[in-house]
């Protein structure tokens, strides 16, 4: 098979590769000045950023989908369409971010009935109800960031992810530890700074929208209730979709920590590692997605399934390497963890062995599930991962009854990753084999 598009899946895939690995590094860098802060804020840190990409999930997913739209009418040679979609991402993403602002301080008493302790509770509840409230921050990034990928300028959307972690990392240590003359502000300052760089990104994409012509033409922030619907329908289920993976691996998190301390730290640690593989893979699957719905918008119909298997390929390769890592040579990244219990160590030994296995479909996962959302079959797509989602959750619950084991769960995990990749991959053909081509 001739590689006719795996140079531009790598030219846009790169900029998104690095734009993804700045959100791990800012997570990083909290973390790690938090640490110099109070034990207490550290462990405040994990649940509350979690609880706030659950939230955030919806109206993140929604808002980025316009960038699909986008490449559609960008691969129509439609400019006006360009912006009208884009418009939409952007005022779907400020009515979401009003409507996060609303739910922020009730929604941030639920950490007072999870059974911590009051210390750790009250942080969480700070950390998520300032992150929560500016919600409109992220959106817009998404919905900004998502034309420029539509329309293949993916290295100005990571200069705008490079600013954000340039301030960030600026900011965090003077405000969380206090010095320079500001206050110790703790995990409110972890806060702050984040939405401070996240506001100095946004600023700089509504620039660079603005010197596009984004806002020269009032008339295209004016859309039809056709229009709408048509996004609504397409957009949230995609951002329904995160949401519900996120609660799955949420819930299976849950589930691994009733069978213990070493159990869930040596399942938590396998993840962090894991998001060392999933991060560019996600970013690949993105850029695919990008030429999908470029061609999928220039009916050029014949591309998408070779554009579809070659970024499976290049994902495919990407994630046989880390797996051989991961069997190979556990112990160096096991050691960044600095792991003082022996029975932990020796379970996260082998849960790397599991996650080795999944990684070479989890790339199916990330890469086709992106091409199907390309191709507008989201409403499809949520049904599907409602039902396996559904029965994995069910499965979990079976074995925490009758056989709790953190080698069962995780086998289920793996099975869960491997099905829903290979019913994507059924999808797809199928889709694609509607418009009569499928190589």
């Amino acid at each position: 098979m001739k590689f006719h598009h795996t140079g531009a899946i790598l030219r846009l895939a790169g900029p998104l590769i690095l734009s993804m690995s700045t959100i791990t590094l800012l997570q990083v860098i909290d973390a790690v000045v938090l640490g110099h802060h109070s034990v207490s804020a550290v462990a405040a840190m994990g649940p509350s950023t979690f609880s706030v990409i659950l939230v955030q999930g919806l109206f993140f997913g929604a808002s980025g989908y316009a960038g699909t739209l986008v490449a559609m009418e960008f691969g129509r040679n439609n400019p006006t369409g360009v912006r009208r979609k884009t418009w939409l991402g952007i005022l779907f993403s400020t009515w979401g971010g009003l409507a996060a602002l609303l739910l922020a301080w009730p929604l941030g008493k639920f950490f007072f009935w999870l059974g911590h302790t009051p210390e750790v509770a009250a942080q969480e509840a700070i950390y998520f109800r300032v992150m929560v409230a500016g919600t409109i921050l992220p959106t817009l990034s998404s919905a900004l960031s998502g034309w420029l990928s539509g329309i293949g300028r993916t290295r100005a959307a990571f200069s705008a992810s490079l600013i954000s972690f340039l301030v960030n990392a600026l900011l965090t240590p003077p405000w969380v530890l206090g010095f320079w003359g500001f206050p110790r502000w703790g995990i409110l300052g972890a806060a702050l700074s984040t939405l401070v760089a996240q506001t100095a990104g946004v600023l700089w994409l509504l620039w660079l929208f603005r010197s596009a012509g984004g806002f020269a033409h009032p008339e295209d922030r004016r859309h039809s209730r056709h229009e709408w619907r048509r996004f609504l329908g397409l957009a949230v289920p995609h951002g329904m979709r995160i949401s519900t993976e996120l609660v799955a691996w949420t819930a299976f998190l849950a589930f691994i920590g009733r069978l213990g301390t070493e159990a869930l730290a040596a399942s938590s640690i396998v993840f962090r590692i894991n998001g060392l593989a999933f991060f560019p893979a996600w970013g690949l699957g993105q850029a695919t997605g990008i030429l999908v719905a470029q061609s999928h918008g220039a009916k050029a119909h014949q591309r998408i399934w070779r554009i579809a298997m070659e970024g499976l390929g290049i994902g495919g390769a990407w994630m046989i390497g880390f797996a051989l890592i991961l069997v190979l040579a556990p112990m160096p990244l096991l050691r960044m963890f600095q792991i003082d219990s022996p029975q932990t160590l020796e379970i996260a030994v082998v849960l790397m062995r599991f996650v080795a296995f999944y990684c070479l479909f989890d790339a199916g996962n990330v890469v086709l599930s992106g091409v199907l959302a390309s191709l507008g079959d989201t409403k499809w797509v949520l049904s599907a991962f409602l039902i396996s989602t559904g029965t994995f959750l069910l499965g979990l619950a079976l074995l925490d009854a009758f056989a709790p084991s953190i080698w069962s769960e995780w086998s289920l995990a793996t099975v869960f990753v491997l099905t829903t990749a290979l019913l994507w991959l059924a999808r797809l053909r199928h889709v694609v084999s509607g418009f009569g081509k499928t190589s």
